[in-house]
């Protein structure tokens, strides 16, 4: 039998043999393609020779590339075949050969290598290639009647994503047999039903497709083909699923055996999800995505909960799909090196994913089952949107994972409610000045219509001469604002910068020669007008008044130094982590910023020291900071570092720090690194996992820190009755009196808990030789309560603890049994499951251990009792 990886090898074997280039796999993160998200197939990394963008290094090409789909996210570990995370085998073609030589390619490799009986494969094709028909039936043999024609949607293939190569394809399917299909005569492919399965996709590139649908011949033909590995291994392999392949099967087994599981019954479709889901999330992480709230972060955190969700069904409540990247990397590191080298980071990033999405996964899913229940006693069959939003906005639930619960008990979901509670949110957040109305917002796309384009004039001057050119309240246009109004100005020309990318808007005053005043409180960008937020505080204005727009220039300076200070830090970044940083947000105010970079662990002291005194040290050497502005493509030429995820227009600015520092950005920054003055970062912290922000300071900010500190240290050292000096020793002497008692205290606590022991022992309930124990404590933790349960067990060979314990509010259920008392038939987990409903809660575990958590602390007694009768049950079963 071939295994998945002489399927790998056999596939690059066969086409070096024919003079193909073997290229590696290129990375899930598509390179200089905004259009995608993730590489979705096979030529993605040959779409500029496809289109003829590039000179050419070789004309026939051949790859085991890895691919990430989420198209049919709902199915994948439900059905036998759907998957997010593949391997697909692919031949290309550069103006090379075409449909002659693939069509054979693709027969020989089937039937000689792979050994795929003749008689049992069927092709369609596009339905008007009539050169594919003849080439199928009349050179290769194969009868007219295995060959289908389909349509556009089944036989014509790409672009991948907005642009790109596309044209006819063919298809090969094996016939599984009539077992497999519909008892229908007319059953062929193109069929609904499991009888014949497509594994090889000849896609006939012929026309370029523009971003607008436009269609054009491409100046050579190629050929891209695609072959899922997987679902050639199942044919091969003779299995009815992906999942039961030797590669997939090694996971499955792994899971199953790590939480004593059976694969079988309800078993099955959450170990598919876990297996499946974590191989994507390994190869995505490995390859520079982070989950995040946004793009293909958004895309790994679906992933990430999906799978989380499935496993709580089986009774995994604790982080586990970070254990499965081990044996993954022992499966395919061999080949994919690259998982091998970034598994440490991997386990550390979906570790500390999976560990905040399960503090509120128990509470979400409770408050999902409340909606559930209330909608059937109502009967009502949809899950109202401002409930979706809820589950999203409070318990972290994405949108498709309620549709799909729902979905699987037979209720739908309001998703234009839910976009509707977005729209409000999202309108929420936008707003970047106090008291404005959010009706606003809705005269944006006028105000920039009517306006037209603002000419910033702040990069070289802090006062001009204008003309309004719009006016208006915060609910629509106007011919006039006096005194008191407060609303909004546009002029041609203006010095106030308006708020983006990341930097905010100026303040300042627009005064008009006959002494009116306008107090400009913000200024905001909207497409290329900059719109003047504020209040008239003297006389009045109207359209077409010559006025001049004068900055706070205290405040321009502030900001500006902060702003090339995110310049300095995002290179000192680069220097000391590695090139793997990149920014991902960034927030540039008078008094402090915000800087959000890619990097998968904390920064250690030293790393900080480190930044601070090379960010300093740049300060210090007062170097001037160059702008000009340039070609986006001749930009990036130079080296100038991006933003992920910004768009740029055609022509920007570049800010160059000597040799130091070179980035496109359209903010204002100081012309000198001197006036920065100084650069301290006051704190750093995790935004979500594989990202890290960074709070810093300069001059206005550090004095002010400055002035705090010394105010706290003078107060501490007047209640601690200590000279400055010695503030920190005292303080020391204090917290290592305090660590010593709570120590104290808690041994005492666990001497008059083990003291219970011989108690609680005489108080058991005897069931066939087997002791069940149980009793409510208050205030218990649920350390002690499984110190206690061991303790006993280590005393009573046959026996079962069934604990419960009020802390903090809450209720707390811990069950464990002896290995006897679980082979007379105890399954805490079970025992766990049933009884946690009646604290309000929910929980699983193993036979041997299970706990749970809960809202109702006064039904504990309750729920003890229950679970004695269950334990009595299954005892005497």
């Amino acid at each position: 039998m071939l295994k998945v990886k002489d399927l790998r090898d056999s596939f690059i074997a066969f086409f070096r043999e024919r003079e193909h280039r073997i290229v590696p796999s290129s990375s899930l993160i598509p390179k200089d393609d905004p259009t995608m998200l993730f590489t979705t197939a096979g030529m993605v990394q040959f779409k500029p020779m496809f289109a003829g963008t590039v000179d050419l290094e070789y004309s026939r090409a051949a790859t085991v590339q890895k691919c990430l789909r989420t198209s049919d996210l709902e199915n994948v570990g439900k059905t036998k075949r759907h998957c997010t995370f593949f391997e697909m085998l692919g031949n290309f073609s550069f103006g090379d050969y075409f449909k002659r030589e693939a069509i054979e390619y693709a027969w020989d490799y089937s039937v000689d290598v792979v050994g795929f009986n003749k008689d049992d494969i069927w092709i369609s094709i596009y339905t008007d290639d009539d050169e594919a028909f003849e080439i199928w039936n009349k050179h290769i043999g194969v009868p007219a009647h295995k060959i289908v024609r389909l349509g556009r949607e089944d036989n014509f293939w790409g672009p991948a994503g907005d642009s790109g190569a596309c044209g006819p394809c063919t298809e090969l399917y094996i016939d599984r047999g009539a077992a497999f299909g519909c008892d229908s005569p007319d059953c062929k492919p193109g069929c609904d039903c499991e009888r014949f399965l497509e594994y090889w996709n000849l896609v006939f590139n012929q026309y370029f497709q523009d971003v607008d649908g436009k269609q054009t011949p491409l100046p050579k033909t190629g050929i891209d083909t695609g072959m899922g590995l997987e679902r050639l291994a199942a044919l091969v392999q003779d299995v009815d699923s992906i999942y039961g392949i030797d590669e997939m099967k090694s996971l499955v087994d792994f899971i199953c055996r790590e939480r004593d599981l059976t694969y079988d019954g309800e078993t099955v479709i959450p170990v598919n999800v876990m297996v499946e889901h974590a191989r994507a999330l390994t190869f995505a992480i490995a390859d520079g995505a982070y989950p995040s709230n946004e793009g293909r972060g958004y895309v790994l955190r679906r992933i990430l909960r999906r799978a989380l969700r499935f496993g709580r069904q089986i009774g995994i409540s604790d982080p586990f799909v970070y254990r499965v990247v081990d044996p993954l990397v022992d499966i395919m590191g061999g080949y994919y090196p690259e998982i091998g080298k970034a598994a440490k980071n991997v386990k550390n990033i979906l570790e500390g994913e999976e560990k905040r999405f399960l503090e509120t996964l128990e509470n979400g899913m409770d408050r999902l089952e409340e909606i559930i229940k209330g909608l059937r006693g109502d009967g009502k069959k949809t899950v109202s949107g401002r409930d979706a939003f809820v589950l999203y906005d409070t318990y972290g639930f994405p949108l498709e994972m309620t549709v799909e619960i729902a979905s699987e008990r037979e209720l739908g979901v309001d998703v234009d409610g839910f976009e509707k509670e977005m729209s409000v949110q999202r309108e929420r957040g936008r707003k970047s000045w106090k008291g404005v109305d959010s009706a606003m917002e809705g005269l944006f796309e006028n105000i920039s219509r009517d306006a037209g384009e603002t000419e910033f004039r702040g990069y070289e001057h802090d006062v001009t001469v204008s003309d309004i050119l719009l006016l208006g309240s915060y609910t629509s246009l106007a011919d006039r604002l006096k005194a008191g109004d407060a609303g909004f100005l546009v002029t041609r020309e203006t010095t106030f910068y308006g708020e983006s990318g990341g930097q905010v808007g100026d303040r300042g005053e627009i005064l008009s020669s006959n002494g009116a005043v306008f107090r400009v409180d913000d200024a905001v960008r909207v497409n290329n007008t900059i719109v003047h937020i504020g209040e008239v505080s003297d006389g009045e204005f109207q359209p077409g008044d010559k006025v001049r727009t004068e900055i706070d220039i205290i405040r321009r300076n502030l900001t500006r130094a902060n702003h090339t200070a995110t310049h300095l830090l995002n290179a000192a970044l680069r220097n000391v982590l590695g090139d793997h940083v990149l920014q991902s947000g960034s927030l540039v105010e008078p008094e402090r910023f915000r800087f959000d970079f890619s990097h998968f662990k904390p920064l250690s002291e030293e790393e900080i020291a480190k930044i601070e005194e090379m960010v300093n040290t740049k300060i210090w050497e007062a170097i001037a900071v160059d702008t000009e502005v340039k070609g986006l493509e001749d930009a990036m030429k130079m080296g100038a570092i991006a933003v992920f995820d910004e768009k740029y227009d055609e022509v920007v600015r570049v800010v160059k720090v000597s040799n130091y520092s070179m980035e496109l950005c359209g903010g204002t920054h100081v012309d000198n690194t001197g006036k920065i003055g100084v650069f301290k970062i006051f704190r750093e912290s995790s935004p979500g996992a594989g990202m890290r922000r960074i709070e810093a300071i300069t001059l206005k900010g550090v004095m002010e820190r400055y002035n705090f500190q010394d105010e706290m240290l003078s107060k501490i050292s007047t209640i601690l009755s200590v000279p400055e000096g010695d503030v920190y020793r005292r303080i020391e002497e204090l917290v290592a009196r305090t660590s010593r008692m709570s120590k104290e205290l808690e041994a005492l606590k666990a001497r008059s808990l083990a003291s219970n022991v011989d108690q609680l022992i005489e108080e058991a309930v005897q069931v066939n030789g087997t002791k069940i124990i149980s009793h409510k404590f208050d205030e218990v933790n649920v350390k002690d309560l499984r110190e206690l349960s061991d303790l006993i067990r280590s005393r009573e060979s046959d026996s079962v603890v069934l604990f419960g314990s009020s802390v903090g509010g809450k209720a707390l259920l811990l069950f464990a049994a002896t290995k006897s008392a679980v082979s007379s038939g105890i399954d805490c987990g079970n025992i766990i499951k049933e009884v946690s409903k009646l604290t309000g809660g929910s929980g699983g575990g193993r036979k041997d251990m299970a706990q749970a958590g809960g809202k109702t602390p006064e039904s504990l007694g309750r729920a003890l009792e229950e679970a004695v009768k269950l334990a009595r049950r299954m005892i005497e079963r």
